[in-house]
């Protein structure tokens, strides 16, 4: 029998998962939502990988959602904080807390308006959170002042021409122009009809970027762009399959494989995987 707190926990997550019923594996990414934070092994590993020295950091979880990761992070040891623009995300992060008796701080406010006070983290974590934002300028300038001098920042970013968008899982959609996504979004019945969240959910309102377009932002900001996924192509042994090894050990000796990376950051990938390092 359920307790208070996983009840009450459940009944959040069903009601902002409820503009997902168009989902054909629905019920169990549903499912997977009440159980976040028992799906964050692999993201996780790679970022221990890449920044061996994490455990050691005061991390801020940026946009920390339904505290999955947040969660997660905790259980390892990590000293972790959370900032999300959505009151009830916050509770539900706080009672997902409360299944392993840990007291997780998840702060509403959104990330335009930290209330940090000037380098008070060394590691951020932003994870499908910037297209969403009201204003990525100032988002990136708040999370570049909560940073120490020596800080990096983890961010997806949303590719402006990636054949399949993460957010409406279909094909081509970001190839046409804006008015025409819309459409086509409303054809295949994949609208957001009764979101009740105030962040940006329609795809027209939300921001995607190229890949010169946001390093040309960050840069302005004070961060050096760090492209994770090329740097996984130079260093195969990140890759989890063997045969993604055998595949960029392949092209590399033909001298193929940044050109057609290229092509596929340019054109292919949802979005960009960057780590953003103080400059």
């Amino acid at each position: 029998m359920l307790n208070k707190n996983e009840k009450r926990l459940r009944e959040l997550i069903v009601k902002w998962t409820q503009h997902f019923k168009h989902r054909k594996d629905f019920l169990k990414w549903r499912e997977d939502r009440m159980w976040q934070e028992n799906h964050q092994e692999i993201e996780i590993n790679f970022l221990e990988k890449i920044i061996p020295d994490l455990k050691s950091k005061k991390i801020l979880d940026l946009g920390s959602g339904m505290g999955g990761f947040l969660v997660a992070m905790r259980n390892r040891g990590y000293n972790i904080i959370g900032l999300e623009f959505n009151a009830e995300y916050c509770e539900i992060t706080k009672l997902r807390g409360k299944r392993y008796s840990q007291d997780v701080m998840a702060i509403n406010l959104p990330g335009e308006k930290m209330p940090f006070e000037k380098e008070s983290f060394d590691f951020i974590y932003c994870n499908d959170v910037l297209e969403h934002c009201e204003n990525p300028f100032e988002f990136l300038k708040e999370s570049r002042r909560v940073l120490k001098s020596d800080g990096q920042m983890y961010i997806t970013v949303m590719n402006r021409f990636g054949f399949k968008d993460p957010h409406y899982h279909l094909k081509f959609l970001n190839w046409m122009p804006r008015f025409m996504s819309e459409k086509y979004i409303a054809y295949r019945k994949k609208s957001k009809d009764g979101f009740l969240g105030k962040d940006r959910q329609k795809l027209s309102e939300m921001h995607y970027f190229t890949y010169g377009q946001f390093q040309e932002m960050a840069k302005k900001i004070g961060f050096e762009v760090w492209d994770l996924r090329k740097y996984k192509i130079l260093h195969p042994k990140l890759f989890s399959g063997e045969k993604f090894q055998k595949i960029n050990k392949l092209l590399s000796i033909c001298g193929l494989n940044r050109l057609i990376y290229f092509l596929f950051r340019s054109f292919y990938f949802g979005n960009f995987r960057l780590i953003l390092k103080v400059r």
